[in-house]
C-alpha cells in the first residue's frame, strides 16, 4: 500500500493476538529501494515483501534497514538478503544481539542515501540498547520501529529495556520536524508531536503510580502489577513486569527508591 509516494507499507504477517498489531514493514523507493524492518522469519511473510518489492519492475533492493533486532522486526532479514542481494544494516549496539550477521553498522546521524531519498539514523535506546529510528529527510517522514507504537506502549524488559533511556530518546525526537511517524506496529501517526508529549507524559504518570504503591507498602513487582493493572489480561502478566521492574529500576539509579534486604524495593 503507498503511504505517499515513494514510501510504501507492505503487509507483513498476522496478529499473534487480540490487541496486538501485527508488525509494520516499509518500503523506501528512489532509484534503489530500501525496506525498514523485515518482519517475521516465516515463508508466507517473507514471501508477501518479495512479491511487493518485484511489482516494482527493475528496483534493486540495496538495504534492508533493521531497528533492532528483535525477531518480529529482524526474522526475515536474512531470507530476503539471499533473494535480493541487499545489505543488512544494523546499529553496532544491536549487532550483538542479532542472530544474522550485518553487512552494514551504522551510528547515530548517520545518513544512507537511495539517489532521491536519505534516511538519517536516530539512535532511540530504550527498548533495547541499539534500538534505532530511520528519518526520511526529504519528507520529514520517521520509520520509528518500537519505539514509537501507533497504538499502545512500548514494552521495557530489563536488563535489555532502560526507562530512562527510552524517555530520554522520546525526548531527543522532539527536537526534529517530523511529519509523519510510520510505526513498528499499528497505524501510522499522523500528529507526532503530540503523540510523543503524550507517551512521555504516560511514562512519568505510570511512575508516580509506583511510587505511590511503594509508599503504600507494595514492594514487589508482582504487587505493583496488582496494583497499577487490576484487570490485566493475564497474556499481558509479563510485559506489565517488565514495564514496572523498569521503572524501579531507574528510580533506584535516581535515588528515589532503593532494594530491600528481603525482597522488593521501598522509596527514600
Amino acid at each position: 500500500m503507498e503511504i505517499i509516494p515513494g514510501v510504501h507499507s507492505i503487509p507483513a504477517g498476522s496478529s499473534p493476538f487480540m490487541g496486538f498489531f501485527a508488525p509494520n514493514v516499509y518500503l523506501v523507493v528512489g532509484n534503489e529501494g530500501a525496506l525498514i524492518d523485515s518482519g517475521y522469519g516465516n515463508q508466507e511473510s517473507v514471501s508477501s515483501r518479495l512479491d511487493y518489492v518485484s511489482s516494482f519492475a527493475g528496483l534493486r533492493l540495496a538495504y534492508i534497514l533493521i531497528t533492532h533486532a528483535h525477531p518480529d522486526h529482524l526474522g526475515g532479514a536474512r531470507k530476503i538478503k539471499e533473494r535480493t542481494g541487499a545489505q543488512i544494516v544494523l546499529h553496532s549496539a544491536e549487532a550483538r544481539a542479532a542472530d544474522v550477521l550485518a553487512d552494514k553498522l551504522v551510528e547515530e546521524g548517520d545518513v544512507l542515501t537511495l539517489d532521491g531519498a536519505s534516511l538519517e539514523v536516530l539512535h532511540t535506546p530504550g527498548h533495547s540498547p541499539g534500538h534505532v529510528c530511520f528519518l526520511l529527510r526529504e519528507k520529514r517522514i520517521l520509520f520509528s520501529g518500537d519505539h514509537v507504537l501507533g497504538m499502545g506502549t512500548t514494552a521495557m524488559r530489563p536488563p535489555e529495556g532502560d526507562m530512562a533511556q527510552y524517555i530520554d530518546s522520546l525526548r531527543k525526537l522532539l527536537d526534529y520536524d517530523i511529519e509523519m511517524i510510520c510505526p513498528g506496529h499499528g497505524p501510522l501517526i499522523t500528529a507526532p508531536r503530540r503523540k510523543l508529549e503524550e507517551l512521555i507524559q504516560h511514562r512519568l504518570d505510570r511512575e508516580q503510580q509506583v511510587l505511590n504503591g511503594l509508599r503504600r507498602g507494595k514492594a514487589t513487582v508482582k504487587e505493583l502489577v496488582a496494583e497499577i493493572y487490576p484487570e490485566l489480561d493475564s497474556r499481558l502478566y509479563e510485559a506489565a513486569q517488565g514495564q514496572v521492574l523498569a521503572h524501579l529500576l531507574k528510580l533506584e539509579r535516581e535515588g528515589k527508591a532503593t532494594p530491600r534486604e528481603s525482597a522488593g524495593y521501598t522509596v527514600k
